[in-house]
């Protein structure tokens, strides 16, 4: 009897313990499983210019799919520690989306306060932050979006890796990253580094970036500019301004204009603009639509001008506050041999898709 009594009151320290832990810390395993059926003319099935035509089953035509972990802990004082883990899916295969990187969306630790906050790790550019306050729609579409394509330079098409991100192709994330952000009101300013980690040079695979927003939920106005460096020295440079107006109270007005500049060899540079508007409309409590309209120009040293004008567009049935389905239409006028020559001049698609955040 005296062994069950010291028992029950071991457990009953532990479960105090554990309740104690629970009210100064927290937890949280999220995700978004995002799967579509898609026909579409003029593109492959990675949504790249073709002469041909492609059926597929695709992952992330809305919100990309992903799973993450991220959590806090109250250390007194207004301040708490924080980390975050999260990983792409391709859930039409249901492998990762990034075969090198498990944790390629987020791997970051940090502190925040009444002084701001301060993370470490592989994380968002500046430029990818802001892309998403102004983004007509919402960053949904990741493969065909050209916010997140040119502005945050997730799809870049340089062939070089600018900054530290492990990628040829993109730099909308980078390693070894520090993060700090102070709000003062409605007013948010951020700085950001990511160390190269080349040996013997400070300079090579840095970036350094600034970004300054107005945030509030009738008007927002958001603006970044960074500069990355590759293992040769050279610069790309990179900036988005955009604004957000809620005109009524279930129809707001987005855009923004992004720009990068690239020295891609000792004498020869790629320039990319992006002008984006769009709309976000609550038809009833229970239908959305969203529309945005993108212009891209494209200038190289020695080449012929290019670029396409695309239309995105997404209707969308919310079942609950996790669950969706959407209808989402696409069309792309491509300007010249932008990506490949001998292609149709025109693309189009057409998507029926669902979407379950957890």
């Amino acid at each position: 009897m005296k062994m069950k009594t010291l028992a029950l009151a071991a457990c009953l320290c532990v479960s105090a313990s554990a309740m104690a832990q629970s009210a100064a810390t927290s937890m949280t395993l999220y995700g978004i499983v995002d799967l579509s059926a898609r026909k579409q003319t003029g593109l492959t099935a990675a949504y790249t210019r073709d002469a041909n035509d492609t059926t597929v089953v695709a992952s992330g035509v809305g919100p990309t799919s992903r799973w993450g972990i991220r959590g806090s802990e109250d250390l007194g004082g207004g301040t708490r520690a924080l980390f975050n883990l999260e990983s792409g899916i391709n859930a039409d295969s249901g492998i990762q989306a990034n075969a090198l990187t498990y944790f390629d969306r987020a791997s970051v630790v940090g502190l925040s306060g009444s002084w701001g906050q301060l993370m470490a790790g592989r994380q968002n550019t500046l430029l990818a932050d802001s892309a998403g306050v102004t983004d007509p729609i919402g960053l949904r579409f990741a493969g065909m979006n050209p916010n997140i394509q040119i502005t945050s330079l997730t799809g870049h098409q340089l062939g070089i890796e600018f900054g530290n991100t492990g990628s040829s192709g993109s730099s909308n994330r980078v390693n070894n990253g520090l993060k700090y952000s102070l709000p003062v009101g409605p007013v948010v300013a951020r700085a950001m580094y990511s160390f190269g980690e080349v040996t013997a040079d400070t300079s090579r695979l840095q970036s350094a970036g600034l970004g300054l927003d107005y945030l509030s939920n009738g008007f927002s106005v958001t603006s970044a500019y960074t500069q990355f460096r590759d293992l040769n020295d050279r610069e790309l440079r990179a900036s988005n301004i955009g604004a957000s107006w809620l005109v009524l109270p279930t129809l707001r007005l987005m855009a923004n204009v992004g720009y990068n500049k690239a020295e891609t060899s000792a004498t020869t540079q790629t320039r990319n603009r992006l002008i984006a508007a769009g709309v976000n409309y609550a038809a009833t409590p229970t239908i959305d639509v969203l529309a945005g309209y993108y212009n891209a120009e494209r200038a190289r040293t020695g080449m012929t001008d290019d670029g396409f004008n695309r239309l995105l567009a997404f209707v969308e049935y919310k079942f609950s506050r996790r669950s969706k389905v959407y209808l989402e239409l696409d069309s792309t006028h491509w300007k010249n041999n932008y990506l490949v020559a001998n292609a149709k001049s025109t693309s189009n698609g057409l998507s029926l898709g669902i979407t379950h955040a957890f």
